[in-house]
């Protein structure tokens, strides 16, 4: 596959014709842009990989900590309750565990009997054991979650809530323990506080997925077979979405941002910045990602005149250089002949994109009538019919055959949508869409704007 500059010398073809003797001035077509052609800057590109963490997976591992049913002997009750406590048995329901916002809430319904000091009377007192039935009690736990600056999960905020349904009344002196008990099962839900703070961080580490896309963007990669037109990322942002709950998951995004380039040329050094720290982003969706493909003015007129220059006709008329320019939706191809005839040509053509194709065509193009009149009277001489010929095969018929180059754009960035990022983090994802926003004309090059749209999500295991 031709490169991206080479391609685009298409309508070159038509050049010059004729013969004269000594030296010609063909004066320079004034082409201006029109008065509305400003183009508003390329908004940056946004990748946005949306992260939802399932609650089943922290359901699991509170029942790992608070489990449904336990019995503490002593000394496990007395690191509890205090040295009141002796004997506490418990058996739970099911754990309801919600989110709503970044604000997430558990309840559950809880059966428990003990059996604790009396304080200033002595002895042992007990309540739920048989005959009697086990006393009822509610556990509401709530606490808000937020990003730490190392892309881990955290916890504040935390309110406990214990209810006791059933009092626990002692027929011992008619001393009434509930108090003693409640006071017990506040230090149960302190000490799952104490565990679920420690759980939280491990539920979701996302930064190593971050890095590895931060790292993976920063590499740039060929658009052509001959590896001369490269695509270029250049990440500049790193940032997670709000968390916000919907009943059974907690949900973020990681969301990059990048001005990507495309690169006419050798390969550009690869960007070896590091992933910068941790901010918030708003609710952006979506793999959005503008890009425009420059073909240099400069670069096309080199490459015009290595492949031209020199002797075409055979009778002492040479091709000395070209130059190649644009202005608005017009381009202009100077043609310099050197030999028993010198002068410079001109030809002027309207620059377009067929969807159909995927091609930049150069419409209409032709001699200014300056130079048509001076190529009738060298015509002979030059045999442009043969020179037109053998340039319009080398150049691709008057195209720029962009649509192989976006193909693989587009098939790179779907290869890097679809990997393992990290242990436990797989990404998956697809650009559906690839759209020409417009073409157009800037002081240097000429200028292809074209829109990737997609999505993609992370699976955190």
């Amino acid at each position: 596959m031709q490169s991206l500059a080479l391609r685009v010398l298409p309508w070159l073809g038509l050049l010059v014709g004729g013969a004269c003797a000594s030296h010609f001035d063909v004066p320079s077509p004034s082409v201006t842009a029109p008065a509305a052609a400003t183009v508003p800057p390329i908004e940056p590109a946004t990748i946005v990989l949306p992260v939802s963490i399932a609650m089943s997976t922290l359901r699991a591992r509170i029942d790992s900590v608070f489990p449904p049913a336990d019995s503490l002997d002593r000394a496990k009750c007395s690191a509890i309750g205090g040295l009141v406590c002796h004997q506490y048995v418990y058996r739970r329901d099911s754990l309801d565990l919600r989110m709503l916002g970044e604000r997430i809430t558990l309840f559950t319904r809880l059966r428990f009997r003990g059996r604790v000091a009396l304080p200033g009377v002595g002895g042992i007192a007990s309540c739920g054991y048989a005959p009697e039935e086990m006393r009822r009690a509610e556990l509401r736990f709530a606490t808000n979650l937020y990003w730490r600056t190392d892309w881990r999960l955290a916890s504040r905020g935390t309110v406990l809530a214990p209810d006791i349904l059933d009092p626990c009344q002692v027929t011992l002196l008619r001393v009434d323990a509930t108090p003693t008990m409640k006071r017990l099962i506040e230090g149960q839900l302190t000490h799952l506080k104490q565990q679920f703070d420690s759980i939280v961080p491990a539920l979701a580490d996302l930064r190593p997925a971050a890095d590895s896309m931060w790292r993976t963007m920063q590499r740039p990669f060929a658009v052509d077979s001959a590896s001369t037109v490269w695509f270029a990322m250049q990440p500049d942002g790193a940032s997670l979405a709000a968390l916000t709950g919907t009943g059974s998951a907690v949900n973020t995004a990681i969301v990059l941002t990048a001005h990507p380039r495309v690169v006419v040329g050798a390969k550009p050094a690869t960007d070896a910045r590091p992933l910068p720290p941790l901010t918030l982003a708003g609710k952006p969706r979506g793999i959005h990602v503008p890009l425009e493909i420059e073909v240099p003015f400069d670069d096309l007129s080199k490459r015009a005149t290595a492949l031209l220059s020199g002797e075409v006709a055979g009778k002492g008329i040479t091709v000395g250089d070209i130059a190649v320019w644009g202005s608005g939706d017009t381009a202009v191809v100077k043609v310099n002949v050197q030999g028993r005839v010198s002068g410079a040509l001109y030809l002027l053509g309207r620059i377009g994109y067929d969807a159909a194709s995927r091609s930049v065509l150069i419409g209409d193009l032709r001699y200014t009538l300056e130079s048509s009149s001076k190529m009738s009277s060298i015509k002979a001489t030059l045999g442009a019919p043969r020179i037109r010929h053998a340039l319009d095969e080398a150049t691709g018929h008057g195209r720029l055959a962009i649509g192989e180059q976006l193909d693989r754009v587009h098939r790179q960035l779907g290869d890097q949508l679809n990997r393992e990022l990290a242990p436990g983090l797989t990404l998956s994802g697809d650009v559906y869409d690839v759209r020409i926003d417009r073409l157009y004309t800037s002081q240097r090059a000429f200028v292809l704007r074209v829109v990737f749209d997609g999505e993609a999500r992370l699976d955190v295991k």
